[in-house]
C-alpha cells in the first residue's frame, strides 16, 4: 500500500512540475538539487516505444511530453486532447491486456465543473498510475519489484 501511495505522490509531483514556471530563477542555492543525468525527455507528439510502454495500448490524444528515468525506473507520459469517453475506452483496453485496478479515486474539483480521476493498475509485471482530468491524461509506468 505504501508503494501505491508513493506512486500517486510521484505522479502529483510530476504534474505540478509540468505546470511550473521555468523562467522563475531559484530563490535558494539548489546546486545539490540538480536533475539526474538518467532523466531523458522524449519526443513530443510521439508515443514513446521502450521497455516500459511495450505491450501497452496507445491512447488516443497527443503526447505533450514524455520522460524516461532509468535511474529511478519509470517512464511518464502526458497526453492532451483526450475525452472522458476515450479515457474510459483506454481503461477497458488495459483491462483486456491483463491489467487489474488496484485502487481508483475520483474527486470533484471544488469550484470547477469536472472530476479528477486517479487509478492504480497492475498486471503483475508493470505498475501503472494514471490520472485524468478533462483533456489531460497522465500515465506513470514502472516495473514491479519482486
Amino acid at each position: 500500500m505504501k508503494k501505491f501511495i508513493s506512486v500517486i505522490a510521484i505522479m502529483l509531483m510530476l504534474a505540478l512540475t509540468a505546470c511550473s514556471n521555468k523562467e522563475t530563477p531559484p530563490t535558494t542555492d539548489n546546486s545539490s538539487n540538480t536533475q539526474s543525468d538518467s532523466v531523458t525527455m522524449l519526443e513530443e507528439g510521439v508515443w514513446p516505444e521502450n521497455e516500459y510502454t511495450e505491450g501497452l495500448p496507445i491512447p488516443i490524444g497527443t503526447v505533450s511530453w514524455a520522460m524516461l528515468d532509468t535511474e529511478h525506473g519509470y517512464c511518464s507520459i502526458n497526453i492532451v486532447d483526450i475525452s472522458e469517453t476515450e479515457y474510459n475506452e483506454y481503461m477497458e483496453f488495459l483491462k483486456q491486456e491483463g491489467f487489474s485496478v488496484i485502487e481508483e479515486v475520483s474527486e470533484e474539483i471544488k469550484g470547477q465543473d469536472y472530476v479528477s480521476i486517479g487509478t492504480l493498475l497492475s498486471n503483475g509485471e508493470k505498475g501503472l498510475s494514471i490520472s485524468y482530468i478533462p483533456d489531460n491524461f497522465g500515465i506513470y509506468i514502472s516495473f514491479e519489484k519482486e
